[in-house]
């Protein structure tokens, strides 16, 4: 799931005209838990939006690892109004085969308003989500409104409901304020919170409620015409009935610039806030590094 969001942060605003590309990504995540996961994946897309994806995973702790792989059928539409980004597939792990998918949809309007939902099935990947085939089925809800041109919130409300029958309402905000146009610096304030309807499950963190607050600044920026360079930085506190605690989120990348032919984009993200990764919190911490290369044709 931390994978997402840093492809997801690396997309941001430089998504392709359709076209037929050939991609290819890698990903690697390294966790207090000594949890490791390392991903390659390549992918085609036909110039009508749907293509094909496949990927190696491995998962390792001390002691302990599984490798899996992934054939999974994509659809992408990146449109001035609509953007979507779909798939489904098998994913082969642990002696067990999944069904797992995604479905980002969301419509802007000239406004600068956005609309829309997401989609998610996949694996719990912890040690103890594996070795138990726990899987997570998620449905958001996600909206952006722009109150004036400096100034818009962000919200995603959904549920995730777990295999292993525990259920959780996800509540995430985001209040974000323009302050220098030209280097897309933004001071924001986020927000997090969630209930787990059976806490406690050894495999995964789930206190019965969290909440998190954190003030940061973020930018986005051309420079020297050749590379985007993104950059985000906050700080706040989370509660949950046994604890609270500061946390902090550090994320850098640099992209190609949207007009270029061939896209390409790395990023690393180092985070102490606790997710489906962990199985404690307190001196949690959580590092990953992506990168990504698309290729018309």
């Amino acid at each position: 799931m931390r994978a997402s969001i840093v492809f997801a942060a690396l997309l941001a605003g430089t998504a392709p005209a359709l076209a037929q590309f050939v991609s290819g990504n890698v990903f690697y995540s390294r966790d207090s838990d000594s949890f490791e996961e390392f991903r390659v994946g390549a992918g085609w897309t036909a110039a009508n939006g749907f293509g094909i994806a496949a990927a190696g995973l491995r998962f390792s702790a001390p002691g302990w690892s599984e490798n899996g792989s992934l054939l999974a059928g994509t659809y992408r539409e990146y449109s001035r109004e609509t953007q979507i980004d779909a798939s489904l597939g098998a994913l082969d792990l642990a002696g067990k085969v999944y069904a797992v998918g995604t479905v980002d949809y969301v419509h802007r309007w000239a406004s600068g308003n956005g609309l829309g939902f997401s989609l998610d099935r996949n694996i719990v990947n912890s040690q103890g989500g594996i070795e138990d085939g726990i899987t997570q089925n998620t449905a958001v809800l996600v909206g952006d409104y722009l109150f004036t041109p400096t100034f818009n919130v962000g919200a995603a409300a959904g549920l995730t409901y777990f295999s292993d029958g525990n259920t959780r309402p996800v509540l995430r905000t985001r209040w974000n304020y323009e302050l220098v146009a030209d280097y897309g610096l933004n001071a924001y304030l986020k927000t997090r919170s969630y209930t787990n309807s059976d806490p406690g499950r050894p495999q995964y963190y789930s206190p019965s409620r969290l909440n998190e607050a954190s003030l940061g600044l973020s930018s986005r920026f051309l420079a020297q015409e050749r590379v985007v360079v993104s950059a985000a930085l906050d700080a706040g506190m989370q509660s949950t009935p046994d604890d609270t605690e500061p946390i902090w989120s550090v994320f850098f990348g640099l992209a190609s610039p949207r007009g270029d032919a061939i896209r390409w984009s790395v990023g690393l993200l180092a985070t102490n806030t606790s997710s489906l990764l962990t199985t404690q919190s307190g001196a949690y911490r959580y590092l990953s590094a992506t990168a990504q290369i698309q290729i018309p044709f």
